[in-house]
């Protein structure tokens, strides 16, 4: 349960601490008195998107927080705590903070934590039903997820559903390595097929690529090649300066002295050295030289060899050994899809069997949702008749179309069921969704309903009303207020309520007043002892609080309710 709930600088309240108590809690007050700002508190404490329209007019920030007591921890508390490294403790505080400039901090038992860690928290500590609640109850979408709720062994079913239909995928990625089935298995083979014999036809060498832009290189570079190395040829074999011919003259010339003594014969080696390197190098030169004589065509030839291994590298791979790797691949590939006949028909007998199974279990939850439904059905229709709506109808309809044919197109990991809740309120008018039949008032009276049937009674969970007693008054309200006084028999709820008929089964009533202080708005929640109740529930009758007629119409209220209370004990 909430025990404490302290607002600073949210809307119209300054500064608030609420002690909330056991049981049945109401927020009431005149109408823009600012009951809303309780919700919006909680919802901001719990994690919902904040923006700075929150913060009160004049302050620069806005906090929130909130302690929760609770009885025991459910393994969803006790793993959150444990995600956050602290120790799983019953007396939870959470506190957030939110400034003018966008700071958002949030803590739990001191602890930061993110917005995404501390909804995992709250949604097992609260539940705030208001005209959201209402418009995700009237979402067919949403029926097969409530109904869902009702029965643990139905998300033990779709576990196993899951297992089987991870078994369907594993096995169709299978299939799909061989190239498929039918039309498939041939495109595949003619697919491959082509792209083998093209990668095959260009005859790809590695490292050629980069010997042809070198290539590429040399004929865009001729005439500066053929000017550089013809002058670099005759600087050597010019007849000016003939560097081997003098090179020859030296040798010879040490040659002739050469007996004398073993430094001159070395000097003459040395020479000849020379001379050799030099006419190796020159002919290295007239090589090159030879080299950068080519006509056009080979140069569109260089080109289009080029353009091919470019396009072969885009489609097959990023280089030239991703291409043949690719191409060992294919043939491996085109192998197996043209021996694959057995091992297909292998594939398809295993498929066909856990597909029976998926089948099989879509069959078990589509029972199992139906068993749950009948008896949300039959106990819905009761708590609506004590809420006037006797003669109501209440259908969970299944528009089932599977069957072990189609079972592979139609299962999902949620089944194969097409559920939705069908309503009718009077007499003579036939069942219809409940989103195009039910009003305003009835949809209240529904939803309460369905939250006396489906209720937690762990203890754990706070509830919220938030404008349960939308359409409704009179009779009615006093059992909605019975329907409420008995849930709070296991939960904490709270409720904001403008019916004196449902304030009157509150075991804690607080009121919500506005004031006016030097041209500053201001709202105060105050809980309110024996005497403000009654005056309080007088206010809510329309009647003159002050006056001893309305005091004894709200004793009376509220003796009514006592004594209902003390009955259901």
């Amino acid at each position: 349960m909430i025990s404490s709930l302290k607002i600073n600088n949210i809307a119209l309240i300054e500064e608030n601490i609420i002690k909330l108590g056991e049981g049945f809690n109401t927020l009431t007050g005149e109408t823009g008195a600012g009951k809303s700002i309780i919700i919006d508190s909680l919802n901001f404490v719990l994690g919902c998107k904040a923006d700075k329209t929150l913060i009160k007019t004049g302050k620069d920030f806005a906090k929130v927080e909130v302690v929760f007591d609770l009885p025991c921890l459910n393994d969803a508390i006790t793993s959150f705590f444990e995600s956050i490294n602290c120790e799983p403790e019953t007396t939870i505080i959470i506190s957030r903070y939110y400034n003018t400039n966008g700071k958002n901090e949030v803590r739990v038992n001191g602890e930061a934590v993110t917005l995404g860690m501390l909804k995992k928290l709250t949604i097992n500590l609260v539940d705030i039903h208001g005209q959201h609640d209402h418009q995700a109850l009237l979402d067919a979408k949403n029926h097969i997820k409530i109904l869902d709720t009702l029965d643990p062994y139905i998300d033990k079913l779709k576990d196993d559903l899951g297992v089987q239909l991870d078994k369907v995928k594993d096995i169709n990625n299978q299939i799909a390595e061989l190239g498929g089935e039918g039309e498939d298995k041939v495109r595949n083979i003619k697919l491959l097929e082509h792209e083998i014999n093209e990668i095959e036809l260009a005859e790809l060498k590695v490292g050629e690529e980069d010997e042809l832009i070198q290539k590429r290189k040399y004929y865009a570079n001729s005439e500066k090649l053929s000017r550089n190395l013809n002058d670099s040829f005759n600087a050597i074999y010019g007849s000016d300066c003939n560097v081997v011919n003098q090179l020859k003259t030296a040798s010879y010339t040490l040659g002739l002295i050469s007996d004398i003594s073993p430094q001159i014969e070395d000097l003459k080696n040395r020479v000849n050295s020379v001379m050799y390197e030099i006419n190796d190098v020159s002919e290295s030169i007239s090589d090159l030289i030879n080299s950068t004589d080519y006509d056009e065509q080979e140069v569109n030839e260089l080109e289009e060899r080029l353009d091919l291994i470019k396009d072969l590298k885009r489609k097959f791979g990023g280089s030239v050994e991703s291409v043949l790797e690719y191409l060992e691949k294919a043939k491996i590939k085109l192998e197996n899809l043209l021996n694959s006949e057995q091992a297909l028909i292998k594939l398809n007998s295993q498929k066909s069997i856990v597909l029976k199974e998926v089948f099989s279990l879509c069959e078990k939850l589509t029972a199992k949702r139906n068993e749950m439904g009948a008896w949300l059905r039959d106990r819905l229709l009761n708590e609506l008749k004590y809420l006037g709506i006797k003669n109501g109808l209440f259908e969970v309809n299944f528009a089932n179309d599977y069957n072990l044919s189609n079972i592979e197109k139609k299962a999902t990991k949620n089944g194969a069921d097409n559920v939705e809740f069908l309503f009718s309120a009077n007499p003579g008018i036939e069942l219809r969704p409940l989103s195009k039949i039910i009003s305003g008032g009835e949809m209240s009276r529904f939803m309460l309903a369905f939250k006396c049937v489906v209720q937690d009674t762990s203890g754990i969970k706070t509830m919220i009303f938030d404008e349960i007693d939308a359409g409704i008054g009179g009779l009615i309200g006093v059992e909605v207020g019975k329907k409420i006084a008995d849930i709070s028999k296991y939960n904490q709820v709270i409720c904001i309520t403008h019916l004196a008929q449902i304030a009157a089964f509150a075991d804690s009533n607080f009121k919500i007043e506005k004031s006016v202080d030097n041209d500053i708005t201001s709202s105060s929640v105050s809980l309110l002892d024996s005497n403000g109740r009654i005056k309080e529930i007088a206010r809510m009758l329309g009647l003159n609080a002050n006056t001893k007629t309305a005091e004894a119409s709200a004793l009376e209220l509220i003796q009514m309710a006592d004594e209902y209370k003390n009955t259901q004990a």
